[in-house]
């Protein structure tokens, strides 16, 4: 893990000399030593570069084309494609780009779209989970409370694993396909996510309102609750792309944690 001004970036240990490969070309393309639309160094020119294989390089190529970073042309050479031709949700690009820093536009596109999916689908699990999706979810809320504030990389896991057991309760086959690209916004938020108290006890009060509200079945108000969560998230990723100072940090407060009588199912 690094810091970069106030953002927290998590990087991870390269596995294998083609992992360090392609770690190095993506991070080269995605910081602009490669432009878009620009053609890179021909295979010979690149296993030299990186002392490899020219096997190698064709395997790390043959990555980043299924990533829609690169294409290649045949007697031309491999050229960058348009930024916004990549694939914006995969995993390994998101971290790449935010290692070079915060990029807010992207940011904010993610928490777009989250607001669009998420509310109707904490509705819909509110109307179908089942006992297994309602412990899922619980689990999930009970390790991001021993997570946080200290703890970022233990923190996401139970995050996503929290929206992710909201997906499987719709009982949505293609719901579930929005894992991946919720997994990839809460990887970005929070490598530049603060530690305030007030962030800290919002998002653990806001994350309880979204699983009593599924829990009661309270469509109405599970839709309300995931859209607060996202405001929450919204607020706290304006406030750290600003790089404005946050106030000491003091205990977090109790979450306030209702019973399903004081629910307003909307009905």
């Amino acid at each position: 893990m690094i810091e970069s001004g106030s953002a927290t970036v998590v990087t991870l240990p390269p596995r294998t000399l083609q992992d360090t490969v392609l770690e190095r070309l993506a991070r080269d393309i995605v910081k602009g030593r490669y432009g878009e639309g620009t053609f890179l160094p021909t295979e010979a020119e690149l296993a030299a570069e990186f002392s490899v294989g020219r096997s190698t390089v064709r395997e790390v190529v043959r990555v980043l084309v299924s990533k829609a970073m690169l294409e290649v042309r045949p007697r031309n050479g491999t050229r960058v494609r348009r930024r916004a031709e990549w694939r914006q949700l995969d995993r390994d690009l998101v971290r790449w780009i935010f290692a070079e820093g915060p990029d807010p536009a992207l940011l904010h596109d993610l928490i777009e779209v989250r607001r669009i999916v998420e509310p109707e689908a904490a509705a819909i699990a509110a109307e179908r989970a089942g006992a297994a999706d309602l412990l899922a979810m619980e689990s999930a809320y009970r390790a991001m409370e021993a997570a946080l504030p200290g703890d970022l990389s233990a923190c996401v896991a139970a995050d996503v694993a929290f929206h992710s057991a909201l997906l499987y309760a719709t009982g949505n086959t293609v719901l579930k396909e929005f894992e991946t690209m919720i997994e990839a916004a809460l990887g970005a938020a929070f490598q530049l996510s603060t530690t305030s108290v007030q962030t800290y006890t919002r998002t653990l009060a806001a994350h309880w309102a979204v699983y009593d509200a599924v829990r009661c079945r309270a469509p109405e108000v599970a839709r309300a609750a995931m859209l607060d969560l996202l405001t929450v998230a919204r607020e706290d990723i304006r406030t750290s792309t600003a790089k404005k100072k946050r106030s000491p940090e003091m205990q977090p407060q109790a979450v306030s944690k209702s019973s399903c009588a004081s629910q307003d199912t909307g009905q």
